[in-house]
């Protein structure tokens, strides 16, 4: 079983999209921070680290439990998720 999936990120605050790998036996919260320090890294420290950061189901607009692993989330491979 893989340990990390592909998910494509979208970020409005900065209005562009990433495909990032994450591992799924991180927590949300972890992923988020994970989330923000790649995305910062990828725009020359462009993109602000937020404190209150978000993760929300692009498909269905639910935000993830950030207590819960990636697996209990229930993302998969090409899962479209929103940073706000």
């Amino acid at each position: 079983m893989n340990n990390k999936i592909l998910v494509e990120v979208i970020v409005p605050m900065i209005e562009e999209r990433y495909q990032i790998f994450i591992p799924v036996n991180k927590r949300i919260s972890s992923v988020i921070l994970l989330l923000e320090k790649s995305i910062k890294e990828l725009t020359g420290g462009y993109y602000p680290k937020k404190d209150d950061a978000i993760l929300i189901n692009a498909s269905t607009g639910s935000m993830y439990d950030v207590n819960i692993t990636v697996k209990e989330s229930k993302m998969i491979n090409g899962s479209k998720v929103i940073l706000i």
